[in-house]
């Protein structure tokens, strides 16, 4: 009984022992190293040729100086003005020798003025303001050059011996002081009367060019002007009020004016007077710049040059001046008085 254990584990110990080895696995080969494909070495691309910078093209020249007029100039006034008599003084400049006859003269008739220039041998007339263009047009019997008119077409003064210079400075010079002004102007309307296509065309084409849209509307008297910018002024954020006197009235200018303030509309005038109204700017020709244009065009007459005149010459010139009020209650900086002066061919 003592032995069994001892025996057991005997027995065990022994078929361990005659247990036989297991065999040995044979020994995998050595993987082939396949020889790593030499780097192909791209070739550095070829270096991008330096791009061609055109030459910015050369500013526009700037427009002649007129020469000093020899011949006799007939200047025709409609009356003492201020703004026309500046044009008067202006054309001393370029006009050797002027007569100036002043229609609001009541003792002077236009018939008898104008036959006084006929027998004063005058080469050619310039006739600033309507009354004295259209006494011009039917009275004189030689060429014409028209100043300071604003409804030019609707009076139907233009012919082949008759020339205009513009009354107005050039939209795209308007336009970029305004930008100057407030750079977040977008829509900008006007409202006018017929015949001024031309206009509202340049104008269009002027915003086109700077990113704003131009909302506009054709009015038939004072009171649908009123009508129409009371609808206009709920678009817009800019209001050019052009001098159409035929749809404008003071009443009306000033309900325009407050309900323009009313609705934070900024409003752009041709004349200073019209900026205690509460406009935010006006925009000016200038008499010097006007008095050359119409030397140019005196010039080009006299010559025997007239055909080649354009019906109306522009000007190349503006005068800013600012509300500071006005300014300040739009949140804007404050300016002083800004001359632009440019080409109509840089502006546009």
């Amino acid at each position: 009984m003592r032995s069994a254990p001892v025996f057991l584990l005997l027995l065990l110990s022994g078929c361990a022992v005659l247990s036989p080895e297991p065999p040995e696995l044979p020994t995998p080969p050595e993987p082939i190293q396949e020889p790593q494909p030499e780097p192909t070495i791209e070739p550095a691309p070829e270096p991008l040729p330096e791009p061609v910078v055109e030459p910015a093209p050369p500013p526009p020249p700037p427009p002649p100086e007129p020469q000093n007029i020899e011949p006799l100039v007939a200047v025709v006034l409609s009356n003492r003005t201020p703004a026309y008599v500046d044009i008067a003084v202006a054309l001393e400049k370029y006009l050797e020798n002027q007569e100036v006859y002043d229609l609001g003269d009541k003792s002077l008739l236009a018939k008898d003025a104008f036959a006084a220039i006929a027998e004063s041998k005058a080469s050619a007339i310039v006739a600033v303001g309507l009354p004295a263009a259209r006494a011009a047009r039917r009275f004189s019997t030689v060429p014409v050059v028209v100043g300071q008119v604003f409804n030019i077409n609707d009076a139907e003064l233009l012919s082949g011996d008759v020339k205009a210079v513009a009354v107005l400075p050039p939209i795209g010079l308007q336009m970029d002081a305004w930008r100057e002004l407030d750079p977040s102007v977008r829509n900008v309307g006007a409202i006018l009367g017929a015949g001024h296509d031309d206009l509202i065309a340049q104008a269009d084409q002027a915003m086109k060019d700077r990113g704003i849209k131009f909302h506009y509307a054709i009015a038939g008297s004072d009171r649908e002007t009123l009508y129409l910018f009371n609808r206009l002024v709920r678009d817009i954020d800019g209001f050019i009020l052009f001098p159409d006197n035929r749809i404008l009235s003071r009443n009306v200018l000033n309900e325009m004016m407050s309900y323009a303030a009313r609705h934070r509309v900024q409003v752009a005038v041709y004349n200073e007077p019209l900026l205690e109204a509460g406009a935010l700017f006006s925009a000016a020709s200038v008499e010097s710049d006007v008095a050359a244009k119409i030397a140019l065009v005196l010039d080009q007459i006299i010559s025997g040059n007239v055909a080649d005149v354009p019906a109306v010459t522009e000007l190349s010139q503006i005068e800013i001046r600012t509300n500071p009020d006005v300014l300040q209650r739009f949140g804007l900086a404050t300016s002083q008085v800004a001359d632009i002066d440019s080409t109509l061919a840089g502006s546009q």
